[in-house]
């Protein structure tokens, strides 16, 4: 009999034959698998069931975003193409609609307010609505009154806060030019191009930022103490501890909310028609305001395409954002 040093020495010379790697992934694969199903304890028809149970339940979610989304969506993108009016079918023009657009002086206007607009109330509304969360997050006498009051320019109705707003900055008789009176002449706020641009993005940060605010003020709360604590205890200061515990935990929520935030506002009605309708002459003027101006003269096709072409602008920015959320 050989000699058990000999056979190991035997088998050490032996090499395994070599696993191709498809086929060992494959196989990591199967036996993943199969441990599921162990753990589990259940079996894939099992598994295939609920799978056809979860699908039945997703399904009338998934119908109503058909009907109120994307058939709405779909007719919107046909009739841009078409000469429809209210009332009359209408027949396929091509691209004359996104044509006479690029013609138009109120599109130029638009597309330039859409940047104006859009990136100057993110900015604004970043900025005050952290620190707004930020103060609400410290103690305070009154924290939740003071939660509340915040919550009042998002929670009224956009009528009534868009009307309000258009009073109190009405020349020369508005509650804003009454109180400055004393100090300077009458300031044409929604007559003058220049102000009635920072009056519409006054308007709408003042309206928006309670949505950045409780949003951020929730981000805020899920970090641990412990980090303030052991950074205290390092000898960071409060814009140490701001930038390098409170910023990075909450940046995923901020590129959520600016998403959300965007959108809103690009496709705001209510601020730019109530405060200035578009004016003076087209300094104010939006795609929504335009598409609602092509409404009332009938012409669902020219509407339809005013809707349209904001939709890649807010896909890019979107995708932007969203590839920016993944870095985070």
């Amino acid at each position: 009999m050989p000699a058990k040093s000999e056979l190991s020495a035997g088998t050490a010379g032996r090499t395994r034959p070599a696993v191709p790697a498809g086929a060992a992934r494959r196989r990591r694969d199967k036996d993943a698998g199969r441990g599921a199903g162990r753990g589990t304890g259940k079996r894939p028809a099992a598994l295939r069931k609920e799978a056809r149970l979860g699908l039945l339940l997703v399904l009338p979610a998934v119908a109503v975003i058909i009907i109120l989304i994307g058939y709405p969506t779909l007719a919107s993108i046909w009739y841009s193409f078409t000469d429809r009016m209210v009332g009359t079918p209408g027949r396929f023009i091509g691209l004359d609609n996104y044509t006479r657009l690029a013609q138009d002086s109120g599109f130029l206007s638009a597309a330039a307010n859409l940047v104006l607009i859009v990136g100057v109330s993110l900015l604004l509304k970043l900025v005050l609505g952290t620190v707004v969360a930020v103060i609400l997050n410290r103690p305070m006498p009154g924290r939740n009154l003071w939660r509340l009051l915040v919550m009042l320019p998002w929670a009224m109705p956009g009528f009534v806060a868009f009307m309000g707003l258009r009073l109190m900055f009405e020349s020369p008789y508005g509650a804003i030019n009454v109180a400055l009176d004393t100090f300077t002449s009458p300031i044409p706020f929604l007559s003058d191009p220049d102000w009635a641009r920072v009056s519409v993005v006054l308007a709408t940060v003042w309206r928006g930022f309670p949505f950045w605010a409780i949003s951020i003020l929730a981000a805020l709360q899920t970090i641990p103490k412990e980090l303030y604590e052991a950074a205290r205890m390092d000898g960071a200061s409060a814009w140490q501890q701001f930038t390098n515990i409170t910023v990075p935990q909450i940046r995923s929520t901020v590129a959520v909310v600016a998403v959300i935030s965007a959108i809103w506002t690009a496709n705001g009605f209510e601020n730019i028609w109530l405060m200035t309708q578009g004016g003076p002459s087209t300094t104010t003027m939006t795609f929504p305001v335009l598409s609602y101006l092509s409404l009332q003269s009938r012409q669902l096709g020219q509407a339809a395409a005013y809707a349209v072409v904001i939709l890649p602008v807010m896909a890019l920015f979107i995708m932007l954002l969203s590839r920016r959320k993944k870095e985070i």
